[in-house]
This record gives structure tokens, sequence and C-alpha cells, in this order.
């Protein structure tokens, strides 16, 4: 007798309902049997192409009305959706970059792992990594800062 895998529509919905949120085009979920491919369109073109968002730059310890030079600024880079840190690819050790490291805009950084799947943390400018601002295996939520970066000139 064939079992025939039951997929619950409620629980589609509010799967594509995250990745339409997250900004994630496509995901593939496996169990043995069965295998679920979600595609969300609504009226997103391919994302491969386009610009990365810009830069928020921040200084430190900064108030409105004081003076601080320009070489303390930095731009965190920050979480695009909820997920568990990866400082590194979880099929290697060494971090994917090093503190004090130059890293060029688009460069990959960091991982957020989402059950099986790893989505990219790119740099949002180019400059030098100060900090990892969150441990590497960390639970983050959306927009959690996880890195500074001080911008090149």
């Amino acid at each position: 007798m064939t079992q025939k895998p039951e997929v619950d529509l409620g629980e589609l919905r509010q799967i594509t309902s995250w990745l339409a949120a997250g900004e994630i085009g496509f995901i593939e979920i496996s169990k043995p049997g069965a295998t679920v491919r979600l595609k969300v369109d609504a009226g997103r073109g391919s994302d491969d192409d386009a610009p990365l968002p810009p830069p928020t730059p921040r200084t430190p310890g900064r108030r409105p009305g004081s003076a601080q030079s320009a070489h303390t600024a930095v731009v965190n880079v920050v979480a695009g959706t909820v997920g568990r840190f990866l400082a590194a690819h979880p099929a290697r050790e060494a971090p994917l970059v090093e503190i004090g490291a130059h890293v060029a805009r688009g460069e990959v950084i960091g991982l957020l792992q989402i059950a099986q799947l790893c989505l990219p943390v790119a740099a949002s400018t180019a400059g030098v990594v100060r900090q990892r601002l969150v441990a590497h295996g960390a639970t983050v939520g959306y927009g959690t800062p996880l890195f500074e970066i001080a911008p090149a000139p």
C-alpha cells in the first residue's frame, strides 16, 4: 500500500508569506517520499542583479550635535531575515571573514541559516571589518546588526 504524503495548504501559505517577507524567492523542502518546491513571484523580477541596499552609516556613541572625527563612522551590516547566524560555512571551520579584513561591497561575510537553508550575508559597503556583533550560532531577528564595517575612503 502506498502512503500519500499530506500537504497542509495553510502551512504552505504561511511558509510562502515568510518567504515573501524575507525576500526569499525560492525554497525546496524535502523529506523521504516528498519534495516541495515553493517559488514566490508576487510581481518580483530576478533579484540576482538588484543593487544591495544602501549602507546605514552609524557613529558609535555619537549624539546629535556632538563633535567626533569622521574616522569613527561605521556601517552596520544587518540580518535580512530571522535565522541562526553562522560566521563560517557549516562544512568548514574557518570564518568567512576575519576581523580587520578588507571586504568589497557584496562580498559574503556570513550566513543566516533557516533550517537546512543558508542565506548569504553580504557586505553592504567596501571597507574594513571592525567587529562581529553576534556570536556564531546565535539566533537573530530581522534587522539585527551582525557586523560593523569601516567604509573605505
